[in-house]
């Protein structure tokens, strides 16, 4: 299984320039936070508002991990290395939850992909090679 943050799973509603290379490597098991609902549907809402149903629909083929008291208290405590925005913080504390469940991280945030180094974690960004992927 891997984790999704909202900058991959936009790539799968809105074609970008990575969006091929993406859905040619999506994993058949995704994850992600709870709040990527939110993210996603405000983006999509903002800038591709014909689009929401099917970022609801897509949306819904993922699994999702609820924002629980658990999750608030391992975003709390990243080590200070990790310099992360709340939300940030919030995808990275979920993926750190289930983290022996995990193959890895697919993000498009290069922040994401540092932090997710640096936690031990691979990351996977299809169609861009300097975000440090490992």
């Amino acid at each position: 299984m891997w984790y999704m943050d909202s900058s991959a799973i936009i790539k799968l509603i809105k074609p970008e320039k990575e969006s091929a290379a993406l859905i040619k490597k999506l994993p058949p098991s995704l994850i992600t936070s709870r709040i990527s609902r939110v993210e996603v549907a405000r983006t999509i809402a903002k800038h591709e508002p014909d689009l929401l149903d099917a970022a609801y629909d897509i949306l819904a083929d993922i699994q999702m991990i609820p924002v629980e008291d658990s999750i608030i208290t391992i975003a709390e405590n990243l080590p200070l290395h990790i310099d992360f925005r709340s939300l940030d913080s919030l995808h990275i504390a979920s993926a750190l939850a289930i983290r022996n469940a995990l193959k890895g991280i697919i993000t498009y945030d290069k922040e994401m992909v540092q932090a997710g180094v640096a936690l031990g974690f691979n990351t996977m960004s299809p169609g861009i090679k300097q975000l440090m992927n490992r």
